[in-house]
C-alpha cells in the first residue's frame, strides 16, 4: 500500500462552511496531522469559492469535494425537469472542482439521498446512465473526475453496492469516473469485504472511512484491520477520509436526515484526533503485516 493522504471532512466541525468555522476545521485538521479536508456542497450557488480555496490553502491542506443530490435534483426522477436540474447540479460541482483546483467530486450523485419506497424501473437505471454518460464527458472536458458512492437502502435505491456501481460504470463506458468507497454503508451492503474489494480494485478511488454507528472511529463493530489488509492486498492507492458524525455539532435538519439520534461524541477535536490515530495505526500495521493494538 503506498502512501495515502489521511483527510477529514468538515461535517465532523459542523455544517456550516463560513469563513469563520472553515478557518476552525482547516487549523484543527491540521494542527492533528490531516492531509486533506473534505467540504460538502450542499447547495453549489451558496458556496463561496474564493474563500474555500484561501482558507484550505493557508492551512496547508488539500481539498475534496462531496456532494448528494436531494429530491428536487434527482437525476433518477421520471420528472423530467428534477432530472435534469440534477444533471445541472452535479455539472456546476464539476466545474467548482475544476476552478478550485480539486482533483474530484463524489457522493451520491446519481440519484437522491432519499429513502425510496419502490426499486428503480429499468427506464430509470437507463436515464440515469445517459446522465452519467455526458457527465463523464465533461468532467474529461474540464480535467476532473466523478465519483459515484454507493450508500445503504435506506439513502437510495439506485446504487447500494461496490459492484453496483462498476457495473454503473463499464456500462458507461466512464473514462472518468470512480467508485467512492464508505465503510458505513459498506457494513450494511456488502457480505464480503476482501472480495468485493478486490474484484472492483481497479476502479476504486476514494474512501471515507466511518464506524458502523458512524460515531466514534474505533468504538464500533467494523472490521478496521480486515479492511485495511483488503486494500493493501488490492493495491489501492487512494485516499482516506474520516466520517465521524454527532448531533452535538450538526443541526436539526442534517441530523434527521441521518437519523443521527444518538450523540455519537462530544468533543469534535478529541473525536478527529482519535479518528487520525486510529486510520494511521492501522496502516502502519498493514505495511508491517502485524495487527495493530487497539488505541
Amino acid at each position: 500500500m503506498t502512501t495515502q493522504k489521511i483527510g477529514i471532512h468538515s461535517l465532523v466541525f459542523g455544517d456550516t462552511w463560513t469563513e469563520e468555522t472553515a478557518k476552525f476545521a482547516c487549523r484543527t485538521a491540521a494542527d492533528i496531522g490531516y492531509d486533506l479536508i473534505e467540504v460538502l456542497i450542499f447547495d453549489p450557488d451558496a458556496l463561496d469559492p474564493g474563500m474555500t480555496k484561501r482558507v484550505v490553502k493557508n492551512a496547508g491542506l488539500d481539498l475534496r469535494l462531496g456532494m448528494a443530490l436531494g429530491p428536487d435534483t434527482d437525476i433518477s426522477s421520471t420528472d423530467p425537469d428534477i432530472a435534469k436540474a440534477g444533471e445541472n447540479t452535479v455539472q456546476q460541482c464539476l466545474e467548482i472542482a475544476s476552478d478550485l483546483g480539486a482533483p474530484a467530486v463524489s457522493g451520491i450523485t446519481y440519484a437522491a439521498f432519499n429513502n425510496y419506497s419502490a426499486p428503480p424501473t429499468q427506464a430509470q437505471r437507463d436515464a440515469v446512465a445517459s446522465a452519467l454518460g455526458r457527465l463523464d464527458k465533461r468532467a474529461g472536458e474540464l480535467g476532473v473526475k466523478l465519483g459515484l458512492e454507493p450508500v445503504n437502502r435506506y439513502e437510495s435505491n439506485m446504487i447500494n453496492s461496490l459492484d453496483q456501481a462498476a457495473d454503473m460504470i463499464r456500462r458507461i463506458g466512464a473514462a472518468n469516473m470512480f467508485i467512492h468507497m464508505d465503510t458505513f454503508h459498506m457494513n450494511i451492503e456488502e457480505s464480503d469485504l476482501p472480495s468485493v474489494i478486490s474484484r472492483n480494485a481497479h476502479l476504486l478511488g476514494y474512501a471515507h472511512v466511518a464506524e458502523n454507528h458512524r460515531g466514534l472511529l474505533g468504538t464500533g463493530t467494523f472490521d478496521w484491520h480486515g479492511y485495511f489488509r483488503a486494500l493493501q492486498d488490492a493495491g489501492y492507492s487512494g485516499d482516506f477520509t474520516v466520517e465521524s458524525f454527532s448531533s452535538k455539532v450538526l443541526s436539526a435538519d442534517l441530523v434527521g436526515g441521518v437519523s443521527l439520534w444518538r450523540q455519537g461524541w462530544s468533543n469534535a477535536q478529541l473525536a478527529a484526533k482519535i479518528a487520525f490515530e486510529q486510520i494511521q495505526s492501522h496502516l502502519a500495521a498493514c505495511r508491517a503485516s502485524v495487527t495493530p493494538w487497539p488505541l
